[in-house]
């Protein structure tokens, strides 16, 4: 399988025969992950430890890699990195949240403050992250500054638990509403469980296979659905005006007397309901991953960033205003397809298909744009080697990153079996402590590196308050019966993080520490008539990172 998918063109000179030759990527990969006195010992450059990643193809990239640093053009202003992060944020979130957080407060104005809070919540942090940002501006977000301030173990378990907890669970939320809906669309009705999991599998292999084929039009597809995302909230604030002019509102979920009626009291359900909330606004702190593509980050970090989350603030609190001037908190509750309901509501079964269409395209798009950008921080985590290294292999033929794509279509398969309410608090749980662990080293290092320059400094009480609301937010659903379970599900992957990384230690402690970082010892002269003609100068020794 793996041969078919990586191309038999793919081949590597046999060294271990004595004679000259080749075979398959399967042979290279099982070399890679079974035989450390064979590949693992290639010291040398990328290219050379492993001669699928040729300078041209390493990175996913066309570029060819000249002599010294390749560095990134910094093409993003103000008013793109604030779209960047607004467009990021505004997706199929709009559609799932509502139902979760009404559930947990148990009221219209409950649920409308949660939303409002998670909102300045996450501008807050945005200042925050533009601080670490500005401090240390290297594209990588937290990896970075985790291990600026506690070492390579908490940035691992960053990476392992963002690679395949954290991004993975987050896509298969937004496949499973994708399933749903398309079921609905399909048989036109609402689909059962076993019938919205067999598509959202058949859907995963789709996204998976078409990012293996061509991430180009990957790209494209994602540009296009960040079209319709913006037509679809726009459509949806139309339907709510369209309502309430034809005298069909529920104005009862706004009046002082009835709007808070039913609301929770458990201070449980509402750190419950804010994960619902803050799934809404995650990719808020996008600009920390692209750090060194800004232009006068100095400027744009902090401007663009907070620009980006006021607008989508403001954006989800009027398309939650229009959800509850067409149904009132009970019918909320009980719908899986909000946006279907509202086109059927405001004009009628055309405007219900067209909302379902719309919908099924930002879905689709958000799941291939996550999956792509996923796999490529695999892939270079990899050939850093942080995790191991045939996950950063590059097909030298489509130029996408296989192994890295096929771990997480595994990943995904299994987190399938897990239902919708229980992956967002799992994934929530694990996504905050880190946010906290980030937070406690911004101010580590404002007492360590006092004297360091910060364009941008947060006042110490902003930071105070938010490594208390992360780590309130960590151990709240704990206090929960309901949410428990989902809650130490996704810290499970913290213990199994250090057992990984303890494993990959011992192994670098047994075949050698630096396996990866010294150059390779001449081969005797009886291995070298096997390279005959290949050509032998030192630039063959550069290293591709």
């Amino acid at each position: 399988v793996i041969t078919f998918l990586c191309g038999t063109e793919a081949v590597v000179s046999t060294q271990s025969t004595g004679t000259s030759g080749s075979t398959c990527l399967c042979c290279e990969l099982a070399r890679a992950v079974c035989d450390p006195g064979g590949i693992m010992k290639n010291k040398g450059s990328a290219s050379e430890r492993s001669p699928l990643l040729k300078k041209s193809d390493s990175v996913g990239s066309d570029l060819e890699v000249e002599d010294g640093p390749v560095k990134l053009q910094r093409t993003v202003g103000v008013i793109s990195a604030a779209l960047v992060v607004f467009g990021n944020c505004v997706g199929a979130g709009i559609f799932i949240s509502p139902k979760g957080v009404f559930e947990q407060t148990g009221s219209a104005g409950a649920g409308m403050i949660v939303f409002a809070m998670a909102g300045v919540i996450a501008t807050l942090c945005n200042l925050a992250y533009a601080e670490l940002g500005l401090l240390m501006p290297s594209s990588g977000g937290e990896f970075v500054y985790i291990r600026k301030a506690y070492g390579n173990l908490p940035a691992f378990l960053f990476s392992f638990c963002n690679s395949f907890v954290i991004k993975p669970a987050s896509m298969i939320v937004v496949i499973l509403t994708f399933s749903e809906y398309l079921a609905t669309l399909i048989w036109g009705e609402i689909p059962t469980i076993s019938m919205s999991k067999v598509v959202a599998l058949c859907t995963v292999l789709f996204i998976i296979g078409v990012n293996m084929i061509n991430s180009g039009l990957v790209i494209k597809f994602c540009s296009f659905s960040s079209v319709i995302k913006m037509s679809m909230v726009v459509f949806l604030l139309v339907c709510g005006v369209t309502t309430t002019l034809k005298g069909h509102g529920h104005l009862e979920n706004f009046q002082r007397n009835t709007t808070f009626i039913g609301s929770a009291t458990p201070p449980t359900q509402y750190g419950l309901a804010f994960y619902f909330a803050a799934f809404s606004y995650q990719s808020w702190n996008s600009l920390n991953y692209i750090t060194e593509e800004l232009k006068n980050p100095t400027r744009t970090l902090p401007i663009g960033g907070f620009l980006g989350v006021l607008g989508t603030s403001i954006c989800y609190v009027l398309c939650n205003v229009s959800y509850l001037l067409m149904f009132s908190t009970t019918d909320l509750i009980a719908t899986n397809t909000i946006a279907m309901d509202c086109g059927m509501v405001a004009f009628g079964k055309i405007a219900e298909i067209v909302m379902c269409v719309g919908l099924l395209f930002s879905c689709l798009g958000s799941a291939s744009g996550g999956l792509l950008c996923v796999s490529r921080n695999i892939q270079s985590t990899a050939q850093e080697g942080v995790f191991p290294r045939w996950m950063g292999i590059v097909n030298p033929t489509l130029k996408t990153p296989i192994p890295a794509l096929m771990v997480l279509c595994t990943t995904m398969s299994l987190y399938l079996a897990v239902d919708v309410n229980v992956l967002i608090p799992c994934l929530s749980t694990v996504e905050w402590s880190f946010y906290c662990l980030t937070f406690s080293s911004l101010l580590y290092l404002r007492f360590k590196d006092s004297k360091a320059h910060r364009p941008v400094k947060v006042p110490l009480v902003i930071a105070v308050f938010l490594l208390f609301v992360s780590f309130g937010f960590v151990i709240l659903p704990l206090f929960n019966a309901s949410s428990r379970i989902p809650v130490l599900i996704g810290m499970s992957s913290l213990p199994i993080g250090c057992v990984l990384y303890g494993m990959l230690c011992m192994t670098r402690y047994y075949f050698g520490s630096d396996v990866w970082e010294k150059p390779r010892k001449p081969r005797s002269n009886s291995d070298s008539s096997i390279d005959s003609g290949h050509g032998s100068d030192s630039s063959s020794e550069l290293g591709v990172k």
